[in-house]
């Protein structure tokens, strides 16, 4: 395989976001988030960023969830109360229509966000991530014979780790 091609491979294979990082949130999204995360409680601006955050992988910043919520008030999907001196948002009749009109949408964004991500095997992801940096950032020092010898170890890794996955319990 010509270094170019494996390259490209390689990084779809150990560097893509969908499987290393945190989900990437698509144009649009971000206020679906928004409104999920006010289904089950009010929220100020802070545990909205956090709510997604920890139901995405990624959180926002305040920069994309205040505007956002400003959009969605002018909307009428939320409504903003002040408690503490904090503002505090709530989905309304209006909002819990969108998403219910959009429940497709919402039953996506849901799957892909429930799906792990490397936080929960931090290990694993920093060897991964480890392995992937030390071949990237060496990559001028590789050529064919080097990157076959790479290809054939990450073989007998990947046949390694699915049997240590798929062992039967004695």
């Amino acid at each position: 395989m010509p270094r170019r091609i494996w390259r490209e491979w390689a990084q779809d294979q150990f560097l893509g976001v969908a499987q290393f990082g945190p989900m990437r949130m698509e144009r649009g999204s971000i206020k679906f988030f928004v409104l999920m995360t006010l289904r089950d409680q009010p929220l100020h601006g802070y545990g909205i960023i956090k709510a997604i955050g920890d139901l995405s992988g990624h959180a926002p910043s305040a920069g994309v969830i205040y505007p956002t919520l400003q959009m969605l008030e002018d909307q009428g999907c939320v409504a903003m109360n002040e408690e503490d001196n904090k503002k505090v948002y709530v989905l309304t009749d209006v909002g819990r229509r969108f998403l219910d009109e959009h429940r497709d949408t919402v039953k996506l964004l849901s799957t892909r966000a429930a799906q792990p991500r490397w936080s929960s095997l931090p290990g694993v992801g920093r060897r991964i991530g480890e392995i992937a940096r030390t071949i990237f950032s060496n990559y001028s020092c590789l050529d064919d014979e080097k990157i076959l010898q790479i290809e054939h170890i990450l073989d007998v890794a990947r046949k390694q780790i699915g049997e240590v996955i798929f062992a039967r319990k004695r």
